[in-house]
């Protein structure tokens, strides 16, 4: 029967000893990383099986601000931990060197990756809106408001274009296309005045 070594797969047959713990943590790492990715290309699985298994709580929504020991730092710890030590192993250095070595790299890129995902969360908008912004803007009647009734208007907030409901001031219609200013709010409701 053949026999099946993951190390010999990926070209490190010959390790042993301190190398073996090295290795280990990479290929751990490495696997981990390349899972994780994948699942997270197919749809967002990740989170869900991940969370199963493991029992962790993967928390992949825009507002997860880093934590030291979140899913994604851990496997980048493995990950260069084990590179790093292997490196400084396979170029002569000894256990030590290597051990002090594979730590500050997996650091590096534990810290390295909290940022970066401090990042992602920096780079996210809040879309809401609050209607006291809205008053004073001018804009344009988009739906005829009728005399009395309620119709809906566009205006300009934080600069964007936005459709709010809304209602004469003086309780008169406004037609579709005329210019409009607001000039208070009511409930959800925009009160504007032909301008």
């Amino acid at each position: 029967m053949v026999e099946f070594s993951l190390f010999e797969l990926v070209g490190l047959g010959d390790v042993s000893g301190i190398d073996m713990l090295f290795a280990s943590s990479a290929l751990i790492g490495g696997i981990l990383f390349v899972l994780y990715f994948f699942l997270l290309m197919i749809g967002g699985i990740a989170t869900d099986i991940f969370d199963g298994l493991f029992g962790i709580d993967v928390d992949m929504g825009a507002d997860a601000s880093f934590k030291a020991l979140t899913f994604q730092g851990i496997m980048a710890f493995l990950m260069f931990f084990g590179l790093a030590g292997l490196y400084v192993t396979k170029s002569g250095g000894g256990a030590s060197p290597a051990i002090l070595a594979g730590a500050i790299a997996g650091g590096a890129s534990m810290y390295f990756t909290g940022k970066l995902f401090e990042l992602f969360v920096n780079l996210q908008q809040d879309g809401t809106v609050e209607l006291t912004e809205a008053i004073g803007s001018k804009g344009q009647v988009y739906l005829r408001i009728s005399e009395d009734g309620v119709g809906q208007v566009t205006v300009e907030v934080n600069e964007a274009q936005r459709t709010f409901n809304a209602k004469s001031e003086d309780g008169a219609g406004i037609a579709t296309g005329d210019f409009i200013e607001v000039v208070d709010i009511i409930g959800e409701v925009l009160v504007v005045k032909r301008i």
